[in-house]
């Protein structure tokens, strides 16, 4: 048989370990020299080399059974598989842990192998470990750091790639893949110098490869810092990044081995860039275009911006206007001005969002100007820290404002004065009527009545004369109780009223009149909505008996959408409505009660074409 130098024949038939004192101490024999132990083929021990009875650490092994002695724990195995494997095919190799009498675990590579003889039959076994502990423990350390550096990477904010001098991506951090749209396996061998990218600048320019960053460091070996750069997503999205990228030079060379790029996305920061800008752009037209005067407050420093439109209203040159906020309260008219601090201190104490206000400001010219100010409060963590506002110049408007109030002062005065003007003519009628009719008929009665003292023989007729003038006396007392009594329309209702007078006008002047009456009307309407329009129909149709000479009266009352519309029209003389002194009592007192109703009316009429009037007036 083929004999190892290390080992030699005995007289029994196995074999054994021959060995020297070694001038290694134990440490350096367990880490630089392999153990190697034989037994025979029940693993009883035979032989050792020095490193193997340094492991062991003890004396009397020889012929012990190697499994009594030593403590071995398999990794990934067992005893049973290193022993059947060995019949099977004459070796067992595998990993390892020797715990020795000292509490120190070991960690080895193994390998078990039958010895044959001549006649190729096993006669021992040989048992070689390789310390590989420092090893184990660097591949942990370095899987270790590699998993640290790995965390790492991925945890940063930025993206972070690495580029071969082929300009294709090697490494790649998830943050990175994730900015650019893809995934890190789809990041990986993509080249970085792509049109595919579609890169372009701030400007909306192309960017050009060959000025990339990465490309200009691996062919400068220059670093590149914030650059920015606008790229197309797969899905289309365009996205911002500032980039940084650095060469990896190896000492000795010249030529850069790799370049690593970080890059941020800042996609969100372009984009409220260009809204502040387009923001700046259109407050600067808006102060431009409007006739308020924008002002800005920075509560912070006291310090107030105030457009040019400022200064046309208030008429002080920009070098006059102070910056300052007391310079404004200085010129708030004395007996507005505390009103007006406390207010806007209540404001910002009480954290509001809106503050407005009206009060008088004093120009360059030393004139109070009416102006109506508003401002949006702005907070920071609770704190006030500016006022964005707009100045509106009032003083026209509070004027017509006034002369308005003073104009409606003296219409309701008009309105006042024409009821009591009509109230004395209603006075007056009455007395005329009850002077020239009512008295006259009592008269007669009363004379009929006298004159059968005188007559007796004629009694009957006269006391039946009499007593004629005496009902026909109360029919004219009657018709001027229903003309005036307001509660007949609550009794009656407004048609019936309006019919009366319809059949007066028919009796009294043989007029044709076309009366039409909408029944939903008596639904919608209050008892005092219907007596006010009573009133200026009775009214109108009084206009028309006393001066129109008409032929023909259309009276109508209707209702549409919750709108009543009174149309009264007459094919009479007609009138000029431009000559002033034609608007009298009668149509001052139809205009008062169509305003008490809120409505809206119109008279129209020219000589010759007769007189419309139409009433619109909206009811709940």
């Amino acid at each position: 048989m083929n004999r190892p130098t290390a080992f030699k024949t005995a007289s029994e038939d196995y074999l054994s370990v021959i060995h020297k004192n070694s001038n290694l101490s134990g440490e350096e024999l367990l880490y630089r020299q392999n153990p190697f132990i034989q037994t025979d083929l029940a693993f009883n021990i035979t032989g050792w080399n020095s490193a193997a009875e340094t492991l062991h650490g003890r004396p009397g092994a020889m012929g012990n059974y190697l499994f009594d002695l030593v403590n071995i724990e398999f990794i990934g195995s067992d005893l049973i598989e290193l022993k059947t494997q060995l019949v099977a095919s004459g070796s067992w190799s595998g990993e390892v842990f020797f715990k020795r009498f000292d509490g120190q675990k070991l960690h080895f590579k193994t390998t078990v192998t039958y010895l044959i003889n001549e006649n190729k039959q096993p006669v021992a076994i040989m048992i070689v470990s390789h310390n590989i502990s420092d090893v184990k423990k660097k591949i942990e350390e370095l899987a270790a750091a590699e998993n640290k550096y790995e965390i790492l990477l991925n945890t940063l904010p930025e993206g972070v790639v690495m580029m071969n001098p082929d300009g294709k991506i090697s490494a790649c951090n998830k943050r990175g893949a994730e900015i650019l749209g893809l995934t890190e396996d789809e990041a990986l061998g993509r080249v970085v110098a792509s049109p595919n990218w579609e890169a372009v600048r701030k400007d909306g320019s192309p960017f050009p490869i060959a000025e990339f960053p990465a490309m200009v460091s691996l062919q400068t070996g220059f670093p590149q810092r914030n650059i920015i750069m606008g790229i197309n997503k797969p899905e289309g999205l365009l996205a911002w990044l500032s980039i940084n990228s650095q060469a990896l030079i190896r000492t000795g060379e010249f030529e850069p081995y790799a370049v690593v790029i970080s890059y941020s996305d800042i996609t969100e920061t372009i984009k409220t860039e260009k809204e502040l800008r387009q923001s700046n752009e259109r407050f600067y037209h808006v102060s431009k275009v409007t006739s308020d005067a924008i002002w800005d407050l920075d509560l912070e420093t006291n310090e107030i911006y105030r457009s040019s439109a400022f200064s046309a209203l208030s008429g002080y040159s920009s070098d006059e206007i102070s910056r300052n906020l007391n310079w404004w309260f200085e010129n708030v008219h004395p007996e507005d001005r505390e009103r007006v601090q406390n207010k806007l201190k209540e404001h910002i104490q009480q954290q509001r969002e809106k503050w407005e206000d009206e009060y008088r400001f004093k120009c360059a010219d030393h004139t109070y100007k009416y102006l109506y100010d508003t401002g949006i409060i702005l907070y920071k963590k609770g704190i006030p820290v500016r006022i964005l506002g707009a100045i509106r110049d009032m003083t026209e408007q509070k004027k017509l404002e006034k002369q308005l109030l003073e104009q409606e002062v003296q219409k309701h005065q008009a309105i006042t004065l024409a009821t009591i003007a009509a109230q004395e003519q209603e006075k007056t009628t009455l007395s005329r009527e009850l002077h020239d009719n009512v008295n006259q008929i009592i008269m007669s009665a009363k004379l009929y009545m006298e004159s059968v003292k005188k007559m007796p023989e004629q009694s009957g007729v006269l006391i039946d004369k009499a007593i004629e003038y005496q009902m026909l006396a109360l029919q004219e007392i009657r018709k001027l109780s229903k003309t005036l009594n307001t509660s007949n329309i609550k009794t009656v209702g407004l048609k019936d009223s309006v019919q009366d007078i319809v059949d007066n006008m028919k009796l009294l002047q043989e007029l044709k009149v076309d009366f039409n009456y909408d029944r939903r009307v008596d639904l919608i309407l209050t008892d005092e909505q219907k007596l006010m329009l009573f009133r200026i129909i009775q009214e109108q149709t009084s206009n028309i008996l006393k001066y129109a000479a008409a032929r023909k009266v259309v009276i109508n009352i209707s209702e549409a959408n919750n709108f009543i519309q009174l149309y009264i029209s007459d094919d009479g003389r007609g009138f000029d409505t431009t000559i002033k002194k034609d608007k009298g009592i009668g149509f001052i007192n139809i205009t008062g009660r169509a305003e008490a109703l809120s409505g809206i009316v119109n008279i129209l009429s020219s000589p010759g074409k007769g007189c419309s009037l139409d009433l619109k007036f909206a009811v709940n």
